[in-house]
């Protein structure tokens, strides 16, 4: 399960602080090592623990504790407590008081107090302890939501400002304020010190931080982007490419049709004169085959049909002459043949294909 799915599983009201965290985790693992641990920063805390017995200067960083040096709570060294603080460069220095001089109670409230925790709990601190809020120091977490029963499970804890105010009032004057108000043993993530109070230290760090996480973020993407940009300007131009060399193609192949359509049409005009005759032979072989009794009146051709129209002295025997051409064939008579009183010869309409056939 991701680290976002987690978060969505414990806190059903998802807030942009774990979104981000989520963002950030994620983001610095593509990172290397080096940039990694810086961009996160240090971990390392350094702890000032209030006891009877003195002070503890405390150094905690990845779940070690290590002490630093013993202040003397009466005669309080704040050069010390800020050459520590110079040295280790910490990403949070913290008060811790004992867990005996703190007062904690786990509270039910309504499931619509949480937007407003803090505040909520402290308009109830007269009646949730003997203390007012102006007395104490105080902050409350969730241990338990129950959406069933719309009630919130809260712990409440809180420090009297008695018993903090000496030990906070030294390290401000020696401008040392701290950055979280603790108590031995509580909860994680516990501040008591109001948010007014917090002093916003390395803010200018943390905005540079974020500037190079949001620069490698686009340098990732840009990363991530590049090629699939340059995949797809390859495949657009060779795309264009293609379709030039098919329209190229399609002109080819139109003009090939074409050119195989007119060698078509050439070789049928070709066929077609090889097969009919000239006009000139057709007349010459008409001349030469009609016998000398034979008059032509009238000599039409149409496409492949030949008429003949005239006179003969005996017509019933040219159309055994006209079959016996070379250029002619099919021939008949196309109207009964009658006899001409004037010349006393045979009047005859006479058709033939030409050509001879195959």
């Amino acid at each position: 399960m991701s680290s976002l799915s987690q978060v969505l599983k414990f806190n059903p009201r998802l807030s942009w602080s774990a979104i981000w965290r989520w963002w950030q985790d994620g983001l610095l693992a593509w990172l290397p090592d080096r940039v990694r641990r810086w961009l996160a920063g240090s971990a390392r805390r350094l702890v000032l623990s209030v006891a009877d017995e003195g002070w503890l200067l405390l150094r905690e960083e990845a779940g070690q504790r290590q002490e630093l040096e013993r202040l003397d709570p009466l005669a309080f060294d704040g050069q010390k407590a800020s050459g520590w603080f110079r040295t280790e460069k910490p990403r949070q220095w913290v008060l811790r008081f004992p867990a005996d001089q703190a007062l904690v109670r786990v509270l039910v409230l309504p499931l619509a107090a949480e937007k407003n925790l803090r505040q909520v709990t402290g308009f109830e601190m007269d009646r949730l302890t003997p203390f007012t809020a102006t007395q104490v120091y105080y902050d409350a977490v969730v241990l338990e939501r129950q959406p069933q029963s719309r009630r919130l499970q809260v712990e409440l804890t809180t420090l009297p400002r008695a018993v903090v105010d000496p030990v906070l009032t030294p390290l401000r004057r020696q401008n040392l304020p701290p950055d979280a108000l603790e108590v031995a043993n509580g909860r994680s993530g516990l501040n008591l010190l109001p948010p007014e109070q917090r002093p916003r230290r390395g803010r200018w760090n943390q905005r540079l931080r974020m500037v190079v996480m949001i620069l490698s973020l686009m340098l990732l993407i840009a990363a991530v982007a590049l090629p699939i940009a340059q995949q797809r300007l390859l495949v657009l131009e060779t795309s264009a490419k293609v379709a030039q060399a098919q329209k190229a193609a399609n002109q080819a192949l139109s003009l090939r049709d074409q050119l195989d359509q007119s060698l078509e049409t050439s070789r049928m005009l070709t066929q077609k004169k090889q097969s009919v005759p000239a006009r000139v032979d057709l007349l010459r072989e008409l001349t030469v085959s009609l016998p000398d009794d034979t008059w032509v009146e009238r000599l039409q051709i149409r496409g492949n049909n030949v008429q003949i129209i005239g006179q003969s002295s005996k017509a019933s025997a040219l159309i055994g002459i006209v079959e016996a051409s070379k250029l002619l064939n099919g021939a008949g008579f196309a109207s009964p043949v009658t006899t001409d009183p004037r010349t006393g010869k045979e009047r005859f309409a006479l058709s033939a294909q030409i050509g001879r056939e195959p």
